[in-house]
């Protein structure tokens, strides 16, 4: 599995196999992570705070997607900044979750090392 993959399906950064995100999702706790992963032991959760640099990946993404969708829509479209924002704020609830989540997932990917082969003795 390549890395794009690895971190769309929210799999383990070393290992590409073991699940990233407890399974089945909890509308509850969206960010329920098992503290490491079943098939290679890597932490999830390596220090307090680690997910912190997730937050600035997260609103990256999120302006990334809803800018140009609001300057779209006001520009083009010649819809008024309250209108256009009416429908960011909707957009922006309805991917809440899928951002958190994909954004974790990408900093976890970033910051530890694909190990081809690592499993757990």
């Amino acid at each position: 599995m390549n890395k794009f993959l690895s971190i769309w399906k929210y799999m383990c950064p070393r290992c590409r196999q073991g699940k990233l995100f407890t399974e089945p999702f909890e509308i509850g706790n969206p960010l329920s992570m098992p503290h490491s992963c079943s098939v290679c032991e890597q932490k999830f959760e390596p220090e307090p705070g680690f997910y912190y640099g997730a937050m600035f990946i997260s609103y990256i993404l999120t302006s990334s997607l809803l800018l140009p969708i609001a300057l779209f829509c006001v520009f083009y479209l010649g819809w008024s900044a309250n209108g256009a924002m009416v429908l960011i704020i909707a957009l922006g609830a309805t991917m809440f979750l899928w951002v958190m989540r994909y954004s974790r997932s990408l900093w976890i990917h970033i910051m530890v090392k694909y190990r081809p082969g690592y499993v757990k003795k």
